[in-house]
């Protein structure tokens, strides 16, 4: 009995170590679980990396930017497409207007007509000179009606050029002629059946018109004309008058005479007219039919344009 009680005062005064031994192994036991905890809170890192993987998936958002750029190129592309319907028509009409210069009453209608027109001035008149600048301030094209001797009686008038001339003659009448008369870009014949055929005659005029930079067009009032043989001998280009206008001054014949001329385009892809100022109904009649030739796809032009086209017609 003496030995349980001492063994009971014992245990008594040891609780506390005990108690602090007990604490001492639950702390440890809780160090080692906070411990054995921590390597689960380092794959928190790597679930980071994982994340920021879909955040550059947002990149598509430059898609929408080579969206734009194919936009303007459609919008771009269709804008040759005009041009090439911008071409000139292959059908052009050239009309020269012969014998202005007597007065500027018979001129006036004709520098009404919409289009384009060429007219020819006989130098050494009482209006060649106004009927120049009127022309001119009209927008039209001012040409050199070239008086030349005919094969008949016929006079052709002040400033002609005859077979019986020498060169120097011919060259100095045609230069003459040219300066008298202002804004001139080239010329063509008045009359001239007999000079047009004289080769001497013609190489001398195209020899003229070669160096002043002016252009040529055979009224054809012959078909002995050698201009296009004296032309090609001089490396020059020409044209050539298809259609006379008012051979017949009534307005039904002025239109058949187009009528020609239309058919003559369509073959050769234009057609050169002559026509003259002092023609009562030819005036009208071509402001009249202007919609038309228009309409059908014809293209007025000056005479001058023709030798602005590669030479690819039938002359």
């Amino acid at each position: 009995m003496a030995k349980s009680r001492k063994r009971n005062k014992i245990s008594k005064k040891n609780y506390p170590l005990i108690i602090a031994a007990a604490i001492l192994l639950v702390s440890l036991l809780v160090l080692v679980v906070v411990i054995s905890y921590q390597p689960s809170s380092e794959p928190a890192e790597p679930e980071t990396p994982v994340q920021p993987e879909p955040v550059p998936e947002p990149q598509p958002k430059p898609e929408p930017e080579p969206q734009v750029q194919p936009q303007p190129a459609p919008e771009t592309a269709p804008a040759p497409k005009p041009e090439a319907k911008a071409e000139k028509p292959k059908k052009r009409i050239y009309i020269i207007l012969d014998d202005a210069g007597h007065n500027t009453k018979q001129l006036k209608p004709f520098l009404e007509f919409p289009g384009p027109l060429s007219i020819a001035v006989i130098p050494r008149l009482a209006y060649s000179k106004e009927a120049a600048e009127l022309i001119y301030k009209s927008g039209k094209t001012v040409m050199l009606h070239q008086p030349m001797q005919p094969l008949g009686k016929a006079d052709p008038g002040a400033g002609a050029i005859y077979v019986t001339m020498s060169d120097d003659e011919v060259r100095k009448t045609l230069n003459d002629n040219l300066d008298s008369v202002p804004h001139v870009v080239g010329f063509n014949n008045h009359m001239g059946s007999a000079a047009t055929s004289d080769e001497r005659v013609m190489d001398v005029v195209l020899k003229v018109a070669k160096k002043r930079n002016l252009f040529f067009v055979d009224s054809f009032t012959h078909a002995g004309t050698v201009c296009a043989k004296v032309a090609k001998k001089n490396g020059m280009r020409i044209a050539k008058r298809n259609i006379f206008l008012d051979n017949d001054k009534s307005k039904e014949k002025i239109m058949e005479a187009f009528n020609s001329g239309k058919a003559i385009a369509d073959k050769n892809g234009y057609a050169v007219m002559i026509g003259h100022v002092w023609s009562d109904n030819l005036a009208s009649t071509m402001i009249e039919l202007y919609p038309e030739f228009i309409e059908e796809g014809y293209c007025f032009e000056s005479v001058a344009d023709f030798f602005e086209l590669e030479d690819d017609s039938k002359e």
